[in-house]
């Protein structure tokens, strides 16, 4: 049986490349997702869909430089942060695209599911299983009358 450590895989990057540089960035961890969404609430409104499209700017625009410097290892570094806002606003959307892609790498539908599924509690009724048992041949040989003891009836 295989250690869970045996089978994740290797920590997916993705290189983003602009006016000749070239950055690293990762997928954020469910670990740094929630600590940013506890630092900025409206995340989960906004991951919910339940903005139009500027205030869904504004409310993940106030978090972009957090989600990058996460995306960058550098989850809480305000330095750094502070440093990412002076990034173009092109540059800081491509920094944000690849950080999606490698956090939710089937879309974000198909985690909001998976969430909704965890909050919810199990989904279906408890399931009855019938075993129906069937008796199998003996591996060993079959063995003569006369060579076997006799058993007590």
């Amino acid at each position: 049986m295989a250690d869970l450590l045996d089978i994740v895989p290797q920590t997916a990057v993705e290189v983003v490349k602009f006016d000749g540089h070239r950055v690293k960035v990762y997928a954020v961890s469910v670990t740094a997702m929630a600590l940013l969404i506890s630092r900025f609430p409206k995340l989960k409104d906004a991951i919910n869909g339940a903005f139009d499209n500027f205030d869904l700017m504004v409310v993940v625009g106030t978090a972009t430089s957090a989600i990058i410097a996460a995306g960058c290892g550098r989850l809480g570094d305000v330095e750094y942060e502070q440093s990412l806002d002076r990034l173009l606003p092109e540059q800081q959307l491509k920094l944000i695209k690849a950080i999606m892609r490698l956090t939710f790498p089937n879309g974000l539908g198909p985690f909001l599911e998976e969430l909704s599924s965890l909050m919810s509690g199990p989904d279906e009724a408890a399931k009855t299983i019938k075993l129906r048992l069937k008796t199998s041949p003996s591996i060993s040989p079959a063995s003569s009358e006369g060579a076997s003891r006799q058993t007590m009836q």
